[in-house]
């Protein structure tokens, strides 16, 4: 009997250090921030927190203390209460607000020490007069953008760019501390918010002189509460513009069309990307003409004063010509021409995760775009898929922190998934029915299960065919890749 107990203590031992593990992981992927991980446990799958998925998060200085932190303390506990199978639940029970109360106290000598870092780092980029800053904000697009226009700089110029997404103030500030060389004479920021305040706060740092707003849509509305808040907060990045004090603008986009309003009033030079020609916008404006997008390639012209500059490019997806394009504004901003600009294109090449085709088992094909997860990016992604002729596949990731706009943003993108996919699958159960009524109301043939992570992996492999192409959208659908790569 003892020997019993011994096993399934440590059974139950082992599963709680498993879940401190994953649940750290699930910090560090809402950026220990209590407001993500509210909203996280409101979910179908954040209301399961006791059963957490297995995750490993990153070998960091944070995350190895909280997980050490949060045993050391849970096995006193353990102790205490002595070593019996009661005590075990009592400390399964209390594990996890246990770690999440050490996460919040790891804010405090992990803010003291993002305030020391900010500050040297501010210190340091105002020894910089020289230094040309453009920030880019946005819903989305903001990293595919950032990588387009520093590679197009840097055929002329040294730049400086954030590294991957990290588009906070201490991500900024490490940058500056660690790369900022005296040969660099451009810095490119991604400047990511979830509320108002934080892109201010990040142009407090680096007083950007250009800056570029590509879209508006409902992503993170859980936390900014409103579409309005959402525009008010990206708005920070032009009420910030220093020197050159030049905005670039997606006129086709509705709500960053108001922002364009709202600049001008406040006497920024606005200037302007579109695909629509419009006779009250003429100066300052790149127009996007001829567009014809393939499954290896995108080309399409840039009409700028008078004359269309043709750009060939190794990227797949219509939308990513608007992201060029103002990457190319941006450059021409910086005093590049635009012949020396748009020849920089030819150095373009697709973002990791975002569209990136790739070779699956048995000759399929697979499209990995696990980037990130939003209406107007998982639409964009579906049409893509839609030029492929044979099965075409969905994994999809549930969009989160969508707010009000969850239940019909699925819906809209289960329209068009129902429109071009041949089968979905869903991987979580959060407003699944939503994008299932999306794709029925299409009826078609398409077919949509609701998986989990792992059965999702297991399904595929057993049931992908040589010429099939299957689309992974969302964070959670790449772990469905990993599970079959």
């Amino acid at each position: 009997m003892n020997i019993l107990i011994s096993f399934l203590s440590f059974l139950w031992i082992l599963r709680i250090v498993i879940n401190v593990v994953s649940w750290t992981s699930l910090w560090w992927i809402k950026e220990y921030r209590m407001d993500r991980m509210r909203i996280h446990l409101k979910t179908k799958q954040g209301r399961a927190i006791l059963f957490p998925s297995l995750r490993l998060p990153p070998r960091s200085f944070r995350s190895i203390s909280i997980i050490a932190l949060s045993i050391s303390i849970l096995f006193g506990v353990w102790q205490g209460l002595g070593h019996t199978l009661v005590s075990l639940i009592v400390v399964d029970l209390i594990s996890f607000p246990l770690v999440a109360l050490v996460v919040v106290l790891s804010h405090i000598p992990i803010g003291l020490y993002h305030s020391w870092r900010i500050h040297e780092a501010t210190r340091r980029i105002r020894l910089r007069p020289d230094l040309l800053v453009i920030g880019i904000t946005g819903s989305f697009g903001k990293t595919s953008t950032k990588e387009y226009l520093s590679t197009i700089l840097s055929d002329s110029v040294a730049t400086l760019k954030t590294e991957a997404s990290k588009n906070s103030p201490i991500g900024i500030a490490e940058i500056i501390l660690k790369n900022l060389k005296p040969e660099h004479k451009v810095f490119v920021v991604e400047m990511g918010a979830y509320k108002r305040g934080e892109i201010r706060a990040m142009c407090r740092i680096v007083r950007p002189q250009i800056g570029i707003i590509l879209a508006i849509n409902p992503q993170h509305q859980d936390l900014f509460g409103t579409i309005e808040t959402t525009m008010k907060a990206k708005y920070e990045l032009v009420e910030s513009l220093t020197g050159k004090n030049i905005i670039i603008l997606n006129q086709d986009d509705m709500r960053v069309r108001t922002l364009s309003q709202w600049a001008s009033h406040d006497g920024h030079s606005v200037w302007w990307v579109t695909k629509y020609p419009s006779k009250e916008i003429q100066s300052n404006t790149f127009t996007i003409v001829n567009i014809e997008s393939t499954k290896s390639r995108l080309n399409f012209g840039v009409l700028y004063e008078h004359t269309t500059h043709a750009v060939s490019v190794p990227i797949i997806g219509a939308h990513q010509a608007t992201n060029i394009t103002a990457a190319i504004a941006a450059a021409i901003a910086a005093q590049i021409p635009i012949q020396k600009a748009v020849l920089a294109t030819r150095l373009l090449k697709s973002v990791p995760h975002v569209l990136e085709v790739k070779r699956g088992i048995i000759g399929s094909t697979y499209i990995d775009d696990t980037f990130n997860n939003n209406p107007d990016a998982a639409k964009a992604a579906i049409v893509v898929l839609g030029m492929y002729k044979k099965r075409k596949l969905l994994v999809f990731q549930p969009m989160i922190e969508l707010g009000t706009y969850a239940q019909s943003s699925h819906y809209d993108v289960g329209i068009l998934a129902g429109q071009v996919c041949d089968e979905v699958i869903i991987v979580g159960e959060d407003w699944a029915e939503d994008f299932i009524k999306g794709v029925r109301s299409m009826q078609t043939n398409c077919t949509v299960q609701v998986l989990s992570i792992d059965a999702a992996a297991s399904y595929l492999r057993t049931h992908i065919k040589s010429t099939d192409t299957i689309l992974f959208k969302g964070k959670s659908s790449g772990l469905v890749l990993s599970g079959i790569l």
